[in-house]
């Protein structure tokens, strides 16, 4: 199978098994989106952005329900930052439109008005409760290179290439600096939502296609199929 063959197939069985009942399009596709929504997003608010894109960011769950303690969290699909760092921005991507829920839009409101700076001292909060320390310095280190986080300059020798002694008090040495910006809230849908700030699949596919590579072309195409709610279509035969 050649190289456009194999790519075709691949849009082929998400278009076909997005129909069917336990499967989650936006769970496979995520990383299409998150090529070209540094571009889109900021078109769309206006400002330039940084180059950092951080998926399945952790909001510490006690932040937003401050009456059940605990060091577990809620995700956030992408967070982005304006390029001056004023402003941080929490896409949350939904390929059915059905998907949206009650109880995530009041966790990710609730967390702009929490604050990105109490939410990175949640972050800090999971660094020292997990055992995940080498996946979750990988964030610290992104957040870190955009001076939202310091961290002592041995950190990683206690880290790798495995976890030694003294590693827990160099985690303790981690701080949170003092920028604050401001949060915005955004969705990326088949269909926009009166009064969100969303970005239909629609105006997506039209800057997607804007790029003239066969990728591209056949990433935009599909867009427009999918804002049709999945299952409305009769099964392929």
């Amino acid at each position: 199978m050649s190289k456009p063959d194999a790519l075709r197939e691949v849009f082929a069985l998400l278009d076909r098994w997005r129909h069917f009942p336990n499967y989650q399009l936006e769970r496979r596709a995520d990383i299409f989106f998150a090529v070209y929504l540094r571009s889109v997003l900021a078109h769309k608010v206006g400002v330039a952005l940084h180059e950092t894109i951080i998926p399945e960011f952790p909001l510490k769950r006690d932040l937003i329900w401050p009456d059940k303690p605990t060091s577990q969290s809620v995700k956030v699909d992408y967070v982005l930052f304006a390029e001056d760092l004023s402003r941080v921005f929490f896409v949350e991507l939904k390929t059915d439109s059905n998907s949206r829920n009650d109880k995530q839009d009041h966790y990710l409101e609730r967390a702009s008005e929490v604050g990105f700076r109490t939410i990175l001292g949640g972050v800090r909060d999971i660094v020292l409760a997990t055992t995940s320390h080498q996946k979750y310095h990988h964030l610290v280190a992104a957040l870190a290179d955009l001076d939202f986080l310091s961290v002592p300059d041995d950190l990683q020798d206690h880290l790798y290439p495995h976890p030694r002694p003294g590693l827990t008090k160099r985690l303790r040495q981690i701080e949170v600096a003092d920028a604050n910006p401001t949060i915005e809230v955004w969705y990326v849908e088949p269909a926009g939502t009166e009064g969100d700030r969303c970005i239909d699949f629609a105006t997506f596919a039209s800057h997607v296609v804007k790029s003239k590579d066969p990728f591209s072309q056949l990433f935009a195409e599909h867009l427009r199929r999918w804002v049709e709610p999945a299952g409305a279509s009769l099964p392929w035969r």
